[in-house]
């Protein structure tokens, strides 16, 4: 939550604005209900990779361009660790391809690691080049949710390193669920991180789209984040 400078993946698109978001689902909630944390642990244990595609808009000097883009996002099963003096799951992911802007294309690379309770799978934290981010208390992902269901999942602090010196502010995570168009269908789940200064002003929003089976198998769908300097969106192909 995903990602990243944070774990729903707004830092792994860093070199322009960063992260993700989107979804296609609608109708009456299904008389089955999810396990969203159950889901989340399968990804942690399991992995999670897609072919991307990109596209948005980014400021440079005032001058806004547009910009599309292909590549690969790449989830690894998560290892063992340690995150802030507590054992840890580890999971790392990467975002790799290349993006082309007014007919110049540029390779680029990217990644964040998330950091997950051993027991339940409860976010702790992630860690990428410019951040260390914290839950204040582990983020727990519920075991029952239903189409129409929402709910805040907890806040990060926000620090430049791992001595916690210097705050750059908070993230705040929720969810919200969208049910199948039609029964046994997968559901939708959007994780949204708005992430804030130190002045508690919002200086981002990032979407992370995932859709989840009847077995709680977790995919990635589509996302989006937004700045004040650019919009991305990415599409799973």
């Amino acid at each position: 939550m995903q990602g990243a400078s944070r774990a729903y993946i707004a830092a792994c698109f860093a070199i322009l604005v960063s992260a993700c978001g989107g979804g296609k689902y609608s109708g009456a909630p299904p008389s089955a209900n999810f396990d969203l944390q159950t889901g989340i642990s399968k990804m942690v244990t399991n992995g999670l990779s897609a072919n991307v595609a990109f596209s948005g808009t980014a400021t440079v000097n005032g001058v806004s361009h547009t910009f599309t883009g292909s590549g690969t996002f790449t989830r690894p099963p998560a290892v063992s660790a340690t995150f802030n003096a507590t054992l840890a799951s580890s999971q790392t992911t990467t975002v790799a391809g290349t993006i082309t802007v007014a007919g110049q294309a540029s390779p680029y690379s990217t990644s964040v690691t998330d950091y997950y309770a051993s027991s339940d799978s409860a976010l702790l934290g992630e860690v990428s080049s410019s951040e260390f981010d914290v839950a204040q208390a582990p983020i727990v992902f519920p075991t029952m949710v239903v189409g129409g269901s929402s709910g805040t999942l907890g806040t990060l602090t926000r620090y430049t390193d791992s001595t916690m010196s210097v705050s750059l502010g908070t993230a705040q995570v929720s969810y919200s669920v969208m049910a199948p168009v039609d029964p046994g269908s997968p559901i939708g789940v959007a994780v949204t991180t708005k992430i804030y200064d130190t002045q508690n002003t919002l200086i981002e929003t990032d979407v992370t789209n995932y859709t989840m089976t009847s077995s709680d198998v977790i995919s990635l769908s589509s996302g989006s984040a937004q700045t004040q300097s650019g919009m991305l969106t990415l599409t799973v192909q």
